[in-house]
């Protein structure tokens, strides 16, 4: 988490292990997650303003999957 102007941001590192795509519009589609992005919303506002997506490619020096877990 950091800060950039008046705005907090949070980072968050997922690990897709096939498509990426799919496995995002799946997460953003499922009921419980939609109901407790209503519910969070009616109770405190909306939270997320913009999602930026990037993709990171592991380099040499990279931890393997299996430490990170």
């Amino acid at each position: 988490m950091g800060e950039s102007g008046d705005r907090t941001e949070f980072a968050y590192l997922l690990e897709w292990p096939d498509a990426k795509t799919s496995g995002w519009a799946a997460f953003m589609a499922d009921a419980e997650w939609a109901e407790i992005k209503r519910v969070t919303h009616a109770e405190h506002g909306l939270m997320v303003g913009q999602i930026e997506d990037l993709l990171l490619a592991p380099v040499d020096y990279s931890p393997s999957s299996s430490l990170l877990r």
